[in-house]
């Protein structure tokens, strides 16, 4: 089975239709965040459209668990991964779908969406209120790493590490994962967190992530003074390239998304770590480039 993660921009993307109907094996998960996303504005419009492919192929839709719940786990292999799956929230996103779709419209489901809209907005409220104070915070944590390095890590696919640049990477790396799970978790642990067992763990992952999204600003500079509102939106794509390293890729027509779900793939390879087997579209793109949005 290739699985992949879908953003919210890719599923309304006439791409993730034909992934969908190439093969029965084919399936998509749905972060918690992507739905988050998708019901902050208009939740009942925006859901009926971006949900139809789960109303045309529910067996081929799933629900990860919720993040929070992702920490717990640690997924060294394939098998791990199905515990990543929320199957109840899966049997609860295709009713939703389906009752969206249904005319006439169910009663109360316009209710239920409403209240879900204000669930949504006040998530995206908080975590707007978190990342405030991002970039001068991630800027000074990458501050160890030379402009050298920077190219090395966000550069050149088969480009090779040095030793001494990896050791600033996994002590910037474990020290972030440990804080993330106290912060998160309230488990901090009272022995020294292994490089080998934090690989398999989303916390890790999600650092990683971070940290190659902000070597991305200080290689090209582009990302300096970014809206509070589109880092709202860079937290929560990062969220869903972190879970898609467990898995076959991101399905996302998002560059950035796109780039740093590579780079972490590659050297979590790179490292050891258990990561998905990339899943490459064939075929030639449509007039519209409708296969290009999967390429991972």
């Amino acid at each position: 089975m290739i699985t992949v993660l879908a953003d919210s921009n890719a599923l309304r993307h006439a791409g993730l239709e034909q992934f969908l109907r190439a093969s029965r094996s084919h399936s998509i998960c749905l972060s918690d965040w992507t739905l988050t996303e998708m019901r902050k504005r208009d939740a009942l419009g925006t859901s009926r459209d971006s949900l139809r492919l789960v109303f045309l192929y529910p067996e081929q839709c799933f629900m990860l668990k919720r993040t929070d719940l992702l920490l717990d786990y640690q997924v060294h292999g394939a098998d791990d991964t199905d515990a990543l799956i929320d199957y109840e929230e899966t049997i609860v996103l295709r009713r939703l779908a389906q009752s969206l779709r249904q005319v006439p419209q169910p009663d109360g489901l316009a209710a239920i969406m409403q209240r879900l809209e204000n669930d949504a907005v006040q998530v995206v409220a908080r975590l707007h209120a978190e990342v405030e104070d991002w970039e001068e915070q991630m800027l000074e944590a990458v501050s160890v790493f030379d402009r050298a390095e920077v190219s090395l890590l966000r550069g050149r696919k088969n480009a090779t590490i040095p030793s001494s640049t990896m050791e600033k990477v996994f002590g910037l790396l474990l020290h972030t994962t440990r804080d993330f799970m106290i912060r998160n978790q309230q488990k901090g642990g009272s022995e020294p967190m292994r490089v080998i067992h934090a690989m398999g763990m989303f916390s890790f992952r999600y650092s990683l992530c971070v940290l190659l999204y902000t070597l991305g600003w200080v290689r090209t500079g582009s990302q300096r003074d970014r809206p509070v509102k589109k880092r709202v939106n860079d937290v929560i794509d990062l969220q869903v390239a972190t879970v898609g390293t467990f898995f076959n890729g991101v399905l996302s027509r998002d560059k950035n998304l796109q780039e740093v779900s590579r780079a972490a793939r590659h050297l979590l390879r790179l490292w050891g770590a258990y990561v998905g087997e990339d899943w490459i579209p064939t075929g030639r793109p449509d007039e519209q480039g409708s296969t290009r949005v999967m390429h991972q």
